[in-house]
């Protein structure tokens, strides 16, 4: 008799926690993803196509309470997403430690009514430091002299755009292990975002997520694109994600409601991950894709509607030296949406070449002083192509005269790594776009890519977030490029070596100061020495010419003792 009480209960158990009338609870970290899994009712016949494309009528919801700890009083409300045949997920990513409650609501009695509980954990210091996208969302800086104008993590902790060019790795023929080959190089370097195209409309079949259509979802692709993103974070790297890709009449072939429903999409599948929003990708190629710019600033507001992280979003620029780009000419996209409220941060592709790459500076410098103020970044500079094409000088004036004029970092992009071009599935590329043929690989370390691991070091050193672009502090060099807090602290790119006299301030008495020499093509550094003066302080970088036969570029690091 006891032994069939027993087996009622435990019957009932079973019965209660699959009805979802009750569950034990979760437990997961601040900020890690917890996927939650539903089973629907209704066969559909495509669950993607009859996604609304604004925000109602969604199938499933689900709402989140903190009820004790930091949760206590919070609220989240996310939309599930279709994960093929009769499957709907969520993913929760909690902003705050404690217990979270969750309940579903839908029209379909398999997705409706289902409880249960997180239980959510703090990181320790240690395990903050070892993966730094554990600290949550990227914003906008909120606080401190530079506020604005840079980037840091939910927890305040500063964060410098280290990035990197990954078009076209969610093209379906690349290995997973290969993606994560490249992943492992380039956190090993210190690169700290991937540039990656999530694509609706991809470069070919190969890489579109959608059909020839744009009505029906591939969820195994996703699947494994969904994958690629959070093997990324576990790596420390956040995702740079773009869904569309600029084309003529992109507003006759795909339309304004296809393009809304992907990003819906997009945002309820990956928006529990460490992530950025991209519009588009070259937006405004084709005179805006044929769309006028009310589309894109609303499309803007969609998104940030729609995500409760409310993670930065921004848009990928065309120059307007390029085909398509003349149409609708733009350096950033300070100079078409500085004052809309959903775009966070400003992007500028300065494109390829030397020309390209000397515009560097200026469009910084000009896009910073823009108020209010908000980051700039170079998100596609001069690739480096096969070796010596550019050269490493060429990557490292674009990044160090980048971030010494006041960017909020850099993006690199080059080798086999830009296109993703690899052994099992080779891209093309020739003439003024060549690509290492099959290699496995040397392009992983060439010159530039190097460059940027070495720039990565240097900046950990150092507050940089506390320091502002002063070029007029900098005297007898021909492009001064200095970031600083005058009187304390300053940081000199000298392109070609040379001498600088450094404006230390009016000062009745000597003051002292200490400094050393950076090389940014070794990451070696000099023995720090002393140096005094009242107004100016002058300096002389090794391997002046013609002490030495060739010149080579030095960073200067000058700071009060």
């Amino acid at each position: 008799m006891a032994t069939n009480s027993l087996l009622i209960k435990i019957s009932l158990s079973i019965f209660l926690v699959l009805s979802g009338i009750f569950t034990f609870a979760q437990t997961a970290h601040k900020w890690e993803v917890t996927p939650i899994v539903f089973q629907s009712k209704k066969q559909m016949n495509n669950p993607y196509a009859e996604i609304p494309a604004i925000q109602a009528g969604d199938l499933l919801e689900v709402h989140f309470t903190g009820i004790d700890g930091e949760a206590k009083g919070h609220r989240i409300k996310l939309i599930g997403f279709w994960n093929g045949g009769k499957e709907w997920r969520v993913n929760f990513a909690a902003p705050y430690s404690g217990t979270w409650e969750y309940k579903s609501f839908s029209s379909d009695r398999g997705l409706n009514g289902k409880t249960g509980k997180i239980q959510v954990t703090d990181w320790s210091e240690d395990e903050l430091q070892s993966n730094p996208s554990r600290r949550g969302v990227i914003r906008v800086s909120q606080s401190g002299e530079s506020a604005g104008h840079f980037f840091e993590y939910a927890d305040g902790y500063p964060f410098l755009w280290i990035g990197d060019t990954w078009w076209n790795w969610t093209k379906r023929s690349i290995h997973f292990d290969t993606f994560k080959k490249m992943v492992d190089n380039r956190a090993e370097k210190g690169f700290n975002l991937g540039q990656l195209f999530v694509p609706g409309n991809g470069w070919g079949r190969e890489s579109s997520i959608l059909d020839e259509t744009y009505s029906e979802l591939d969820t195994e692709h996703m699947k494994k694109v969904e994958q690629m993103v959070a093997y990324a974070n576990a790596k420390g790297i956040t995702v740079w994600v773009h869904a569309w890709w600029s084309r003529p009449e992109l507003n006759r072939t795909v339309g304004a409601e296809k393009m809304q429903r992907w990003w819906r999409y997009l945002v309820h599948r990956l928006g529990a991950y460490n992530v950025i929003w991209i519009l588009g990708g070259e937006y405004n190629m084709h005179n805006n894709a044929g769309f006028d710019l009310d589309f894109w600033k609303d499309l803007g507001k969609l998104v940030k509607k729609e995500d409760p992280y409310k993670r930065i979003i921004s848009l990928h620029n065309t120059p307007p030296f390029w085909d398509g780009g003349a149409e609708a000419p733009q350096w950033s996209t300070g100079e078409v949406f500085h004052d809309e409220t959903w775009l966070d941060y400003n992007q500028c592709q300065s494109g390829h070449g030397k020309y390209a790459n000397e515009m560097i500076p200026v469009v910084i410098a000009n896009e910073y002083k823009r108020q209010p103020a908000k980051p700039i970044v170079i998100t596609e500079p001069w690739y480096e192509f096969i070796e010596g094409n550019p050269t490493g000088m060429d990557i490292r004036l674009a990044a160090w005269g980048a971030i010494l004029s006041g960017a909020a970092g850099h993006t690199y992009g080059g080798g086999h790594v830009w296109l993703a071009s690899v052994p099992e599935s080779p891209a093309g590329g020739g003439g003024a776009w060549p690509i290492e043929v099959g290699a496995e690989i040397p392009s992983f370390d060439y010159e530039g890519a190097v460059s940027m691991q070495h720039l990565a070091s240097f900046f950990k050193q150092i507050e940089w977030w506390k320091m502002t672009p002063r070029p007029d502090l900098v005297k007898d060099s021909p492009q001064p490029f200095c970031l600083a807090v005058p009187g304390k602290e300053y940081i000199v790119y000298l392109r070609y070596g040379g001498m600088l006299n450094l404006n230390i301030g009016q000062s009745s008495e000597e003051k002292s100061f200490s400094y050393y020499w950076y090389n940014p093509k070794t990451g070696e550094a000099t023995t720090p020495r002393q140096i005094k003066g009242k107004n100016f302080l002058q300096f002389t970088a090794p391997g002046m010419y013609p002490g030495a036969p060739h010149y080579s570029d030095r960073v200067l690091h000058v700071y009060e003792e």
